[in-house]
C-alpha cells in the first residue's frame, strides 16, 4: 500500500497526526503503539510502500538480550486501525434481528429466526423471541454477519 494513502487512512479513522519516528512511521493512540515501514517501491522509487504493520502496547519495549519481542504484527492498515480502535457494532443492544438463511444458520439452527441483541459486537448474545435458546444461553455468542435488521 502507498505510504501517502496508509497516512490518511491513519489520521481520518483515529483522528490524530502521524508521526515520523526515524526509520518507522506511527502514532500512539489510547495506550497502544501503531508503526509500520515506509521504503521506496521497486518501480518507482519516488513513491514510498508502507509495510511491516506492528502494534504494541505504550509501555512495552523489545529486550534483544532475552529474545523479547513487543507486540505482534497485523497484514494490513485496516487490521492496524481495529487492533488499537474496535469497530462499532452492526447492532445496537435491543435491536430486533433476524438471521440469514445461509449455510452456517442453517447448520447451527437460527436460519429465519428473529431475536434481540443483549450484548453487541462482533459476536452478539441474544434472546430469541421463541424461546428456544439451544444449550446455556449466556455463553453462546452469534455472528452478526449472520443478522439482518428487522
Amino acid at each position: 500500500m502507498l505510504h501517502e494513502k496508509a497516512v490518511k487512512k491513519v489520521e481520518k479513522a483515529l483522528g490524530i497526526k502521524v508521526e515520523n519516528w526515524g526509520t518507522r512511521w506511527g502514532c500512539n493512540y489510547n495506550g497502544q503503539v501503531i508503526s509500520w515501514i515506509a521504503s521506496p517501491n521497486w518501480q518507482d522509487p519516488d513513491k514510498l510502500e508502507a509495510h511491516n504493520w506492528h502494534v504494541r502496547r505504550e509501555n512495552d519495549h523489545s529486550d534483544s538480550m532475552v529474545d523479547y519481542f513487543a507486540g505482534y504484527h497485523v497484514d494490513n492498515v485496516t487490521q492496524l486501525i481495529r487492533a488499537v480502535k474496535v469497530p462499532e457494532a452492526k447492532f445496537p443492544v435491543g435491536t430486533l434481528v433476524r438471521g440469514k438463511d445461509n449455510k452456517r444458520a442453517n447448520r447451527h439452527g437460527y436460519a429465519n429466526r428473529t431475536a434481540i441483541v443483549l450484548e453487541g459486537g462482533n459476536y452478539m448474545k441474544l434472546s430469541f423471541t421463541d424461546g428456544h435458546t439451544g444449550g446455556n444461553s449466556s455463553w453462546v455468542t452469534y455472528p452478526e454477519r449472520d443478522f439482518l435488521g428487522v
